[in-house]
This record gives C-alpha cells, structure tokens and sequence, in this order.
C-alpha cells in the first residue's frame, strides 16, 4: 500500500509511510500538502487534523476518488464531528456520501495495579450522585477501586493511561440525516439505537473492571 501522511508536527517515523512535515513559513500547510499528495496517487491519506474549511473540502473529495482518507477533528464526541464538518462548511451530501466511520477518544489515567485500593460502595449510594451508572438486575453493590499511591507509581495512584472509545458507524439512516443536518444529539440517540456503545458507557465499564477510577473517569468523560 502507498501511504502518505502530513501531520503537525510529525511525531515518530513510520516504516513503510512517506511522512510530510506541516511548515506553513515555506507554504505547506494541510490543505497545500493534501493536493500535493493526491498527486502522488496514494492508496492511504493520513491528515494530522483538519483545521479549515479547504481542507476538510479536499480529504472529503479524495475520499469519493477512491482514496481511505483518515484525520482528526476537535469534537465532543463521535456524533459531533459529523456536525463540525458542516460547520466547517462541507456540503452535506458530500459527508455523507464520503463519511464511513467516527472514531471518539479519550484517556484516561490507569490505576496502579501494585497500590490500588477496593471499595465496595452500595446501589443507592452511587446513585444519587451518579443515576445512570449501570448496574447488574438484583446488584445493590458493586466493588470498584480508587488510587492511592506508591513507589511505583511515583505515589500519584496512577501508571500509564488508557483510551476509551466511541465508535460511531455510518448507516444509511445516519447518512441521510447527514443530509437532513440533522443535530449531533439526534444522530447519537440513532448511533445508539443502532449499536453504538457512547464514551460514558465505555468509561463506566473501564471503572467496573477496576481500570480507572470513578473520579478520574467523570473528570475525564462526564
């Protein structure tokens, strides 16, 4: 496979990638390199982050030439960066017929499994600050963890960080709401119903497995 990516700033090489170092003072920017990648007829476009609205037009483009297109937006959640490229001004039609799959990110800090301390709190208890954290049929309690420090971890409770993701799949049903600028709120409750897993779901499952804390998780997600 040919793949070419441009990134600002490009942080590790890649074997086998051709990798193009953003440098806006010699006139590369996204959008310039962009065209001049398409010229190279890749198989793999990797754009760092779309800023502008002349990039977001020209990976959407490549895309509907038979290019993989992948990059970065600052959105909310998965359901949002399907809003942001409208706002950025790409037509509607053009996102959904170019747009396949939304991936959401975000990490967070992982317990230190040598000092981690279990706590068993109660149903009730959780849920009057936290109504919607998911529990078992007939579970009052549930046993999660929370830091504490040590020299492992350098006595912060934490080593290392984990990502919990969202994952949102283009449907025809999303395509055509796409079409409909339909809201980011909308397009998630169909994402949902569909089978989408959202980062809340996906934090409060990491807090059950004892991979992060529930303070670290609403500070990070919620």
């Amino acid at each position: 496979k040919h793949i070419i990516t441009i990134e600002d700033p490009v942080e590790r090489r890649l074997d086998g990638v051709n990798q193009i170092q953003v440098n806006v003072q010699a006139g590369v920017t996204f959008a310039t390199g962009l065209r001049a990648i398409l010229r190279n007829d890749p198989d793999i476009v990797m754009v760092g982050e779309i800023r502008d609205h002349e990039t977001a037009r020209i990976a959407v483009e490549s895309s509907l030439t038979g290019h993989l297109v992948l990059s970065t937006l600052h959105t909310n959640d998965a359901a949002g960066a399907i809003t942001r490229l409208n706002d950025m001004g790409v037509e509607p039609y053009l996102t959904a017929s170019s747009l396949v799959c939304v991936v959401a990110q975000r990490l967070v800090r992982v317990l230190c499994p040598q000092c981690k301390v279990p706590y068993e709190i109660s149903k009730e208890e959780l849920q009057k600050s936290i109504p919607d954290f998911p529990f078992a049929d007939g579970e009052e309690t549930v046993v999660l963890y929370k830091p504490k420090g040590c020299l492992h971890c350098s006595h912060t409770g934490y080593r290392g960080r984990r990502g919990v993701f969202e994952i949102l799949m283009v449907s025809e049903q999303i395509a055509k709401m796409t079409l409909e600028r339909r809201s980011a709120s909308e397009i998630k409750q169909v994402a949902v119903a569909e089978g989408m897993s959202p980062l809340k779901e996906q934090g409060f499952l990491a807090v059950r497995e004892g991979i992060t804390s529930l303070k670290e998780m609403l500070r990070v997600i919620v």
